[in-house]
């Protein structure tokens, strides 16, 4: 389903983070897992899902919080919610 094994993409210190992504205007992150779930931390909240897709590169990742969500990566960002994110 997800995109397993790839390598650690972010800087923080968790190894099984694949990619960190923020938005710096709400303070809102999400991580994506080698294990292929996803957290995502939005306006102080807290929301754990799934997703499929390769957070690395530009393409089309789907990921499902509550319901189901399709970004694609352009350009090594997206967009969600109404917000801008980049990688971390």
């Amino acid at each position: 389903l997800a995109f397993v094994g790839c390598k650690d993409d972010d800087d923080d210190d968790d190894p099984s983070v694949v990619t960190t992504w923020y938005c710096e205007a709400e303070s809102s992150t999400i991580y994506f897992y080698d294990d292929g779930s996803v957290k995502a931390e939005l306006g102080g909240e807290t929301y754990s899902g799934s997703y499929s897709g390769d957070t690395t590169k530009d393409g089309d990742i789907i990921f499902i919080i509550d319901t189901k969500y399709e970004i694609t990566i352009t350009d090594g960002k997206f967009h969600f919610d109404g917000r801008d994110y980049i990688k971390k």
